[in-house]
């Protein structure tokens, strides 16, 4: 029986989070901060960063700790800190301030005539706090069953046993509209409505069921909310109702379609295709809050969502927006106050993914360096805020790392090959997150970069350019026949014989080893509107042969991931890309959305629809992505998504 469900909130469990925080250095915390200034604190518990958090999700377990060394090429990544007990020497020590904090891979003083550390520089970040946005992903993409707190009888009743342990003592009384099954108790008379199940009603508590399937449609063909409101006849709050509605019937499809099929298949290599896509979000003062002299600098802020997609089938793994709407300052306060995160490195705080807003100001005792004008500057910026659009902007790094996290859990595969741009965010959580895939050859990553710079017509010139030398390199060589597919490998193959990725050293002992080396390769297929493309593998390829990494070379592009993000700007209007003002000197943003709860719900839907519903043609064969990648045997409609056919 499929029981009637609702969006998962806060006070649901459904991952439980243990930053392994013992009573005793809570209390030691309390006791240091009273007397030790906050400089001196950070210094005091700056090493507790290594420390894994452990996250419960299902029935299994996860230990998050990503502060290691993360450069494939470096003896030490991957690897735990260690005292090496010379001295005050370690693997690893702290570089930097807050916010720009690195750990330095130290000289190894216990074998220093063997391969030598790369002294590789890597960023730290808070592991409670990329438990918690894992933790958040998942949330906001569960449902969980509706499960009403029934009265059977009045208060006086003799009996006590409820409808579903005893139902001979009760009456039937027909249906209610909402098609709830009606029961009176036999004794004291008592009505009781019983919530029917999926399989009863697809409606229940929603009205103008009618217009589902049109609103769905006006959603992805970027028909504007005042638009559709006008057509359909209805007002805004019953917009977002049925768009909060959809989000939920979109959820329990792919439970069905997407969870459950990925959980029974093993795939022999998977190509992860990601990117970041930058939306303005209109910050506007909440209802009743009055102007003030202070004022927000930023009119839109800047709002990232990052998405990975399969670069074969152009299924689309994740589409997660970096921003929290359930956070508000209250919570970040008594954070604050039980964990003293306002004198922690930014690395041990709970709320770090939060950047600016990482803890709550407190008033400076007798020891601290910071002074009360500080102070007072820093509460008024958190109360300007706090006038202003709910929720708060998450370090794109942490949503990067955990949808990484959540991919890596959802799709069983021995071999990866992943696929970005030049940037430093995604490297990062790649790198990060997949390292013991990268440690054991099971992971190639590739970055793709282009000439931004160039012109359309530039770039089409380059693609012109480029596919005449490959004709005429295949005709020199002998390879007319072959497809281009072809010939761009064989091209590839003849070059990395001489062109490596890695420069090979050697230790004092005489042992050798790699170190990456930044060398790109052109690839012979240019593109037209971007011209040549350049690029570089960040894994270690000593053990690929040339061939095989000739075919994957020429297999890298970013094809799959520009489809859904340019379908996402075509499709959603308050995704849009920004308009030219009348002017003609400077854009507007008059269609973005002021919640970015709706931009998620919004990208969800759509992406349930482009993966189960929207065929693409290639080759003569017209499918969806789902049944490109095995998981669909059809193409569906948004009466199998809406009413679970």
């Amino acid at each position: 029986m499929y029981k009637i469900k609702r969006l998962a909130n806060l006070a649901d469990p459904i991952c439980r989070i243990e930053p392994n925080i013992s009573s005793e250095e809570l209390v030691k915390r309390i006791n240091d901060y009273n007397v030790l200034s906050d400089k001196k604190m950070k210094t005091l518990y700056i090493h507790s960063a290594f420390r894994e958090v452990h996250l419960h999700w299902g029935e299994k377990e996860y230990e998050i700790q990503v502060n290691y060394c993360s450069d494939p090429f470096c003896k030490n990544h991957r690897q735990p800190q260690e005292d090496y007990k010379i001295g005050k020497s370690k693997r690893y020590k702290f570089t930097g301030k807050d916010g720009s904090r690195t750990i330095n891979c130290v000289p190894d003083p216990t074998n220093q005539m063997g391969v030598p550390t790369l002294g590789c520089y890597t960023k730290t970040f808070s592991n409670w706090s990329l438990a918690t946005e894992i933790e958040r992903l998942v949330r906001i993409n569960s449902t969980v069953p509706l499960e009403p707190d029934y009265e059977f009888h009045k208060d006086d009743c003799s009996e006590n046993q409820t409808y579903f342990e005893n139902p001979k003592s009760f009456y039937k009384r027909g249906k209610a509209t909402s098609k709830a099954q009606i029961v009176q108790c036999k004794s004291c008379k008592k009505y009781t409505n019983i919530l029917p199940n999926k399989s009863q009603t697809t409606s229940y508590t929603q009205k103008r069921n009618d217009i589902l399937l049109t609103f769905a449609e006006h959603l992805i063909n970027r028909v504007p909310v005042s638009s559709t409101c006008k057509i359909l006849g209805i007002g805004r709050s019953t917009y977002y109702s049925k768009l909060e509605w959809l989000y939920r019937c979109c959820l329990e499809f792919l439970e069905i379609r997407e969870a459950k099929q990925f959980a029974k298949q093993i795939f022999p290599r998977i190509w992860l295709n990601t990117d970041m896509m930058m939306y303005y979000l209109n910050n506007v003062r909440k209802k009743g809050q009055p102007r003030t002299k202070g004022t927000v600098s930023e009119k839109q802020l800047q709002t990232q969502t990052v998405v990975t997609t399969d670069l074969t089938s152009r299924y689309v793994f994740r589409a997660d927006i970096a921003y929290d709407w359930d956070i508000d300052f209250k919570k970040i306060e008594m954070d604050t106050l039980a964990y003293k995160d306002d004198h922690l490195p930014v690395e041990l705080r709970k709320n770090a993914k939060y950047t600016n807003y990482s803890y709550y100001p407190m008033e400076p005792i007798v020891n601290d360096t910071q002074s009360s004008a500080d102070y007072y500057r820093e509460i008024q910026d958190y109360m300007l805020r706090g006038k202003y659009v709910d929720g708060l902007h998450i370090n794109h790094t942490y949503t990067a790392m955990a949808q990484m996290f959540l991919i890596k859990q959802m799709v069983k595969t021995d071999k990866w090959r992943v696929v970005s741009d030049d940037d430093m965010v995604l490297k990062s959580a790649i790198k990060k997150v997949f390292a013991e895939e990268i440690s054991k050859g099971r992971l190639h990553y590739f970055v793709n970069t282009f000439d931004k710079t160039l012109s359309r017509e530039a770039a089409f010139q380059e693609y012109i350019d480029a596919n005449k030398h490959l004709k005429n390199w295949a005709e020199s060589n002998g390879l007319k026949e072959q497809s281009d597919y072809e010939v761009a490998i064989e091209y590839l193959r003849r070059r990395l014989a001489v062109h490596k990725f890695y420069e090979t050293k050697v230790a004092p002992d005489g042992t050798p080893y790699n170190v990456h080396k930044s060398n790109k390769i052109e690839h012979p297929i240019a593109m037209a509107d971007r011209g040549s493309r350049y690029i570089d593998v960040i894994s270690d390829t000593s053990k690929v042969s040339d061939e095989h990494l000739a075919r994957l070379i020429t297999r890298a592009n970013d094809n799959a991931v520009n489809a859904f993000l340019q379908e996402i700007r075509r499709s959603l209007s308050i995704l849009e890309r920004p308009l030219v003002t009348s002017r003609g000197d400077g854009k507007s943003y008059i269609y973005s959305n002021f919640n970015p709860k709706y931009a998620q719900m919004a990208i969800t839907i759509l992406r349930t629809y482009y993966n189960f519903c929207q065929p693409f043609k290639t080759y003569g064969d017209e499918l969806t992505p789902a049944q490109r990648i095995g998981i669909a045997k059809r193409a569906y409609s948004w009466r199998d998504i809406i009413y679970k056919r």
